[in-house]
């Protein structure tokens, strides 16, 4: 009985070029899910989490391959700033850091962008709103605001407040009938 987890380029109904992740138990597909030809990193990630979960392999031969595309891709990327560490090199706690500056990042954009709505940031499976958006959400919604700062060297803390994706149809409700004008954004 092979449980494995199974990754390949395929094209897709629009022709783009993608990679397929996706568990195999006994030649049957399940647990799939599709990344962009230039995301190898999100789908080596996926595999690793669908083998913490399901307790499936990932085969030698798959790992290297997703490695060796990660490999192609950070070399393609420009230099980092002086003084970055590689982004091979870095280590568990670096990359947290650089992934939470990333998504702090994309969020302050995207504020700036609809200055005038609550902006509810997808990061995996949760909802997330920032700064004075999540003292809004929080008191709406009867949420606990979460500070951050020294944990990631920021200049300003941060503050936030999250709640599952799944439970987007329980809070929204809740903002628009306190009449909050809510955008919703995926992080990247």
């Amino acid at each position: 009985m092979a449980n494995l987890i199974l990754a390949s380029k395929r094209e897709v109904k629009s022709g783009a070029m993608m990679w397929h992740v996706y568990r195999s138990e006994d030649n049957v597909k399940s647990d799939g899910f599709f990344f962009a030809e230039d995301a190898p990193l999100k789908a080596l990630r996926y595999a690793f989490i669908l083998r913490k979960r399901t307790g499936a392999v990932i085969p030698k031969a798959i790992y290297n391959k997703l490695m060796a595309e990660v490999k192609a891709a950070q070399q393609e990327q420009p230099a980092q700033e002086a003084g970055d560490a590689p982004a091979a090199e870095l280590s568990p706690e670096a990359e947290a850091v650089s992934t939470h500056r990333a998504l702090i990042k994309q969020y302050n954009e995207m504020r700036e962008k609809h200055p005038d709505c609550i902006l509810l940031f997808r990061n995996g499976d949760f909802y997330t709103a920032m700064n004075e958006d999540a003292e809004v959400v929080a008191d709406v919604c009867g949420l606990v605001v979460t500070r951050v700062d020294e944990i990631f060297h920021y200049n300003k803390p941060v503050v936030y407040t999250a709640f599952p994706a799944h439970a987007l149809d329980t809070y929204l409700p809740k903002l628009v009938r306190a009449g909050k004008r809510v955008a919703i954004c995926d992080g990247l």
